[in-house]
């Protein structure tokens, strides 16, 4: 029971490999485990040189975050509504609505390992 309890709050980790590839302001899609039984999609982008992850379900009405050029090199975006979201935090900039839903992200030798 304990365990359980912990996998809660730790998650688990996943390597994506050839993050190094992802260039200044842009943001990609990758799928963590098989999304129809239970995985995740997530969207991967990288801002003043460091690499952020979101989740990429928008928290207002279920649209989704799309990769490509970051608006304004700096915010993702759900097309649905056009709301921005900050990366590095999750926050809506553009709107009053929820935060998405970022994980903690670790880059090495080009490489990066998420908490999901």
């Amino acid at each position: 029971m304990f365990g359980k309890l912990l996998k809660l709050f730790r998650g688990r980790s996943v390597v994506i490999q050839g993050t190094g590839k992802l260039p200044e302001g842009e943001a990609r899609t990758v799928d963590v485990g098989d999304v129809l039984a239970g995985g995740t999609q997530v969207v991967l982008c990288r801002l003043e040189g460091r690499l952020y992850a979101l989740d990429t379900l928008c928290p207002h009405e279920g649209g989704r975050i799309a990769p490509g050029p970051l608006w304004d090199q700096k915010h993702v975006m759900c097309p649905l509504h056009n709301y921005r979201f900050d990366p590095r935090t999750g926050v809506c900039v553009s709107a009053t609505c929820g935060k998405a839903r970022t994980y903690r992200v670790e880059e090495r030798d080009g490489h990066a390992e998420i908490w999901v």
